[in-house]
């Protein structure tokens, strides 16, 4: 069942006193509370200015409403923009450093040693990386709140001294849940649980795109390759333990993210749970309702000549560039209201060299978990949606 806010789960009472704060009594809560300590933002503080304004000096009613009308426009606008901004930023920061190199001859020789420094930073591949809160707590995590509305579901409260190896599934477009629910301080699963260090993880390809990489790192986001995977779950007793946070199905599954379908590239996908079971950590499914919806890939069929595009991307390079589109020319994400849930923790067995039946017998409870989480929740949160479908 999931967690109640009358309730108490499990033998450590200081753990289920953080959990049922953070937790709302349906075992869900809406993460605006988490957004900073104003949640309207500059705009709202004026709108509340404005009106107080507008009322001692006498103004009509009529004017009044005119200025919050105007207010809340200008709210939306902004909020619009910010997250625009911040779905394309890859891409805006690509250009920005070619316009710099191109246009701002002066500045050349330090953008050229910049480059080279992020090619030899080991930072991204050293398990600990190069994380600043600063930067996870920036206003603009305000603006993707009030566009997306994001809520999270724990099944049951998390051990904040244990490790954990979450898997976040869809992988969607471009994974903006996973974004949130890794990174972001107000919005994630550390949030609820203080203690618990969780580190997401991503191609390194990322980490190579100037000025996106330091932000990725400074989000606490690290490489997904082998090495950097096992370095994040080292047992460091001189150091906080960390978790980890995962997008299992990969490029693959992001040709699949189609609206209302929840196809999961899962069974071949065995490597999160052999790391798992070397580090002892409990595996945790994760689902994230509406993932699918923030953009509308084009037909990408099996027998398409987009299909043939990605894949031929994907084999070259080991990433794909996806076809799709948003509200506008500008590719602002739809809107959405995003759920995340997060299911029982699967207990592992350390062993430092699983046997492939281990690996598949915890693999197997990982589909069971994912799957009955899926149709618990489906018909509350996304009832237009498909049921689940493995697609490999």
């Amino acid at each position: 069942m999931s967690v109640q806010s009358s309730g108490s789960v499990g033998s450590d009472e200081r753990l289920v006193a953080v959990a049922t704060k953070s937790v709302s009594a349906t075992g869900s809560r809406n993460l605006s509370e988490n957004a900073g300590n104003t949640p309207q933002g500059f705009l709202g503080q004026l709108s509340a200015f404005t009106g107080a304004w507008a009322q001692s000096m006498g103004i009509s009613e009529e004017w009044s409403e005119f200025f919050d009308r105007v207010s809340e426009f200008l709210q939306e606008t902004l909020t619009t923009a910010m997250v625009t901004l911040w779905a394309t930023s890859p891409v805006w920061c690509v250009v920005l450093y070619v316009y710099l190199f191109v246009y701002a001859a002066y500045l050349r020789t330090l953008l050229g040693a910049y480059l080279v420094f992020c090619l030899l930073d080991s930072r991204p591949y050293d398990g600990i990386g190069r994380r600043f809160s600063i930067v996870r707590k920036l206003p603009i995590w305000e603006h993707v709140n009030r566009y997306f509305q994001p809520k999270i579901v724990f099944e049951e409260p998390l051990d904040a001294t244990k490790q954990y190896v979450f898997g976040s599934h869809p992988h969607g477009v471009i994974g903006y849940t996973s974004q949130l629910i890794a990174g972001t301080t107000g919005l994630s699963i550390e949030a609820h649980f203080p203690g618990l260090v969780v580190r997401g993880v991503t191609m390194p390809v990322t980490f190579g795109i100037p000025f996106f990489r330091d932000y990725a790192l400074a989000m606490g986001c690290l490489s997904c390759d082998r090495g950097s995977i096992r370095r994040i779950l080292l047992d460091r007793h001189h150091r906080l333990r960390q978790s980890l946070l995962v997008v299992v199905g990969g490029a693959e599954e992001a040709m699949l993210a189609h609206a209302n379908s929840a196809d999961l590239v899962l069974l071949k996908r065995k490597g999160f749970v052999r790391e798992a079971i070397r580090a002892g950590c409990a595996l945790v499914p994760v689902y994230n309702f509406n993932e699918n919806a923030i953009y509308k890939l084009l037909s990408n069929g099996p027998d398409t000549w987009t299909r043939r595009f990605e894949m031929a991307i994907k084999d070259l390079f080991g990433f794909t560039i996806l076809l799709f589109h948003g509200r506008n020319v500008f590719f602002t994400p739809y809107r959405t209201q995003l759920t995340t849930v997060v299911g029982r923790p699967i207990p592992t067995t350390k062993n430092f060299d699983p046997t492939p039946e281990e690996i598949q017998h915890y693999h197997a409870l990982y589909v069971e978990e994912l799957s009955r989480i899926y149709a618990k929740y489906k018909l509350k949160y996304a009832p237009n949606d498909a049921d689940i479908r493995f697609a490999s």
